[in-house]
């Protein structure tokens, strides 16, 4: 088939795991799929409910679908209020007011459409960088459209879990749209919930996935937001999928293989701070950025890397401010642990 795919699943810190995952092939077109991800919302009772309702409804509307007839659009809006309306008849009756958040995909030869409800997000790579990603349904987002927080001051805001949109509430379900008309080799969406996506950075996420497989990327992607969730962390989920097939042409970032473009390069901590760096540093201006750029390409060693990442403070302040050179730094010589 034209795809690989993988997903991954933990209950982080909670009693229980109130995320759901999913993945299916179309019983006749192998190369049709679904992805379906559903974080079911702890504040309202029957979280884990909601969620496999969501699962189950979607799962069921795809079983229906024939590939090449109607809109995607279309099927996709049938799914999310299938799913409303399975969440809302769970709670009737049941002294529980369940609610669900949900990203799904639905993949096909040529292109791949999404929908979405809340926070549960779909991220965009091509050629191994990020190329955009969901619009959270939460006051928090608004706040950085409108350029009153930053993205990163919005990942540790107090309201950030806050949403003004859900699947199984009085009111119909908002829900967003997006598609990647023409799929090219290489191009991938990743699902995730906010248990995990609330630890990455937009392009921290493409160097970690650009140059694994599926499986090993939502793998090492929930290892990293255990790991920083330091014992306080919410469920986390994520779905990988990417279009299979050569790239005539690969960036250093994202290749499966190396700057001579022969060698498969082996994920490694090393070269998952490697890329880190490189996505912020090319590009960016100011003295002693082209020969920081060579000093990373050259590290071999994670010690290397350190040396280089200690000594480059005074660069990184001039990119930005002190503040943020030091958490960039902090973030860079994480991924080396």
């Amino acid at each position: 088939m034209n795809y690989e795919f993988a997903s991954a699943e933990n209950i982080g810190d909670r009693k229980e795991q109130q995320d759901r995952v999913a993945i299916a092939t179309h019983p006749t077109e192998e190369d049709v799929l679904l992805a379906v991800l559903a974080d079911g919302m702890g504040g309202h009772k029957g979280g884990a409910i909601a969620s496999q309702s969501v699962v189950d409804a979607a799962m069921g509307v795809f079983a229906s679908f024939k590939p090449g007839t109607g809109v995607p659009r279309d099927w996709l809006h049938g799914m999310v209020m299938a799913a409303h309306e399975r969440v809302a008849r769970a709670g009737r009756g049941h002294n529980r007011d369940p609610r669900s958040t949900c990203a799904i995909a639905l993949v096909s030869r040529e292109r791949i459409d999404w929908v979405h409800c809340g926070d549960s997000r779909l991220y965009q790579f091509r050629a191994g960088e990020f190329a955009g990603r969901t619009e959270d349904h939460s006051m928090v987002e608004i706040l950085v459209k409108q350029g009153e927080i930053s993205e990163d001051d919005a990942l540790v805001h107090p309201d950030r879990s806050k949403l003004f949109t859900s699947l199984g509430g009085p009111e119909a379900p908002q829900m967003a749209f997006g598609s990647i008309e023409q799929v090219e080799p290489g191009d991938a969406v990743l699902l995730a919930s906010d248990g995990l996506w609330a630890y990455f950075r937009n392009r921290e996420l493409a160097a970690l996935v650009g140059y694994r497989g599926p499986t090993e990327a939502c793998d090492r992607l929930v290892a990293l937001a255990r790991r920083r969730a330091a014992g306080n962390g919410d469920n986390l989920s994520v779905i990988m999928v990417r279009r299979t097939g050569s790239v005539a042409k690969r960036r250093l970032l994202g290749a499966l293989f190396n700057a001579a473009g022969t060698k498969p390069v082996a994920p490694s901590s090393l070269e998952d701070c490697r890329r880190f760096l490189l996505a912020y540093l090319r590009g960016a201006g100011g003295a002693g950025v082209p020969d920081l750029v060579r000093r990373v390409e050259g590290c071999a060693t994670p010690e290397a890397m350190r040396e280089v990442i200690g000594a480059s403070g005074t660069i990184f302040a001039a990119m930005t401010s002190r503040a943020k050179a030091d958490a960039f730094a902090s973030r860079a010589l994480d991924l080396l642990d």
